[in-house]
């Protein structure tokens, strides 16, 4: 199994250095190591060259975001298998080998497999991603009956900084979609659960970095965010388009996302007074299942929380 270790980065020069470095300490070595920089400016590039030399294959680009960035490397790579890692984050050294170790338990039916997680720089998160998730565990390697219903939960279980997955698979579902800003992982794990079984490695094998100030591989988006919308907009719409979503629970999960993605897309226009914007995305919610009372009643009690928020914040007068 020729496994390759794909690594996005863009201006996260000395975090990269230490996500490779934990590439290089696996007991399990991969067999090629590709970093695509997307148009860093902060010296990664060179500084990848310097310290690496040969064991460390390194293309640049354009910044064109962190989907381009990953199909670039998928054209790089000549391994059989795909490990993911993002810049800022780190293997433990036992992650491919516990992993190559699960393959061979489950058999050839089973094209992905992820690991438990641990979070770093937040203390609020102490618990692991399986915890969080609520994902049972019976014993070293376990088996998914129904990853997508794992990709949508509320606290994600499978990140693709875990993942190992057959690159034949990556090609089937069509690879990341640069029409993505966000959530681009979750969309391709969505649809590779829709074609293949996972299986996974009870151990935490991955940190995580939760630190707020880390920078970024792409330009930030805030939950009001127009691009943020749209994306996942294009997201939702496109899975429920997608000819393997016959599940009518999941498909329901998928269409209430949308329907309240529609109804937040309209509280962030009018409180914009973009009226008329507002009401296109009314509609647009009510074409899903939305309602209009439901949409009046989350706004009022957003305004609500808006007033009692400022009532918190506005100096008191002292009387002398």
């Amino acid at each position: 199994m020729k496994v390759s270790a794909v690594i996005p980065t863009y201006n996260r020069r000395t975090q990269v250095l230490r996500a490779i470095d934990s590439v290089l300490a696996q007991t399990v070595p991969a067999d090629e190591i590709i970093v695509v920089d997307d148009g860093s400016t902060d010296g990664s590039v060179e500084t990848i060259r310097s310290r690496y030399a040969s064991r460390v294959k390194v293309f640049r680009q354009e910044n064109m975001g962190v989907s381009a960035a990953r199909r670039r490397a998928l054209e790089e790579t000549g391994g059989e298998w795909i490990a993911f890692l993002d810049s800022d984050d780190e293997w433990l050294p036992t992650k491919l080998e516990r992993q190559l170790e699960a393959f061979g338990a489950v058999g050839d039916s089973f094209g992905t497999c992820f690991t438990d997680c641990l979070f770093v720089g937040d203390r609020d998160l102490q618990e692991t991603s399986f915890e969080l998730c609520g994902l049972k565990k019976y014993g070293l390697f376990g088996v998914l009956d129904n990853p997508v219903h794992y990709v949508l939960a509320r606290h994600a279980g499978i990140y693709i900084q875990s993942l190992l997955v057959r690159r034949s698979l990556i090609s089937e579902v069509g690879g990341f979609d640069e029409a993505m800003v966000v959530a681009e992982d979750t969309d391709l794990l969505l649809r590779l659960g829709l074609k293949t079984k996972f299986c996974f490695v009870s151990e935490p094998l991955v940190k995580i970095d939760r630190t707020s100030s880390r920078p970024r591989l792409i330009e930030l988006f805030s939950d009001n965010s127009e691009k943020m919308f749209s994306s996942k907009e294009h997201m939702f719409r496109k899975w429920l388009n997608l000819p393997e979503m016959t599940d009518p629970e999941i498909r329901s999960r998928i269409s209430e996302s949308l329907r309240s993605l529609y109804v937040d897309w309209t509280i962030r226009k009018l409180y914009q007074f973009r009226l008329f914007e507002a009401l296109a995305k009314t509609r647009q919610a009510k074409s899903v299942g939305g309602n209009y009372s439901l949409i009046f009643s989350k706004l009022a009690c957003r305004a609500a929380r808006k007033i009692y928020e400022r009532s918190l914040t506005k100096p008191k007068r002292i009387h002398v």
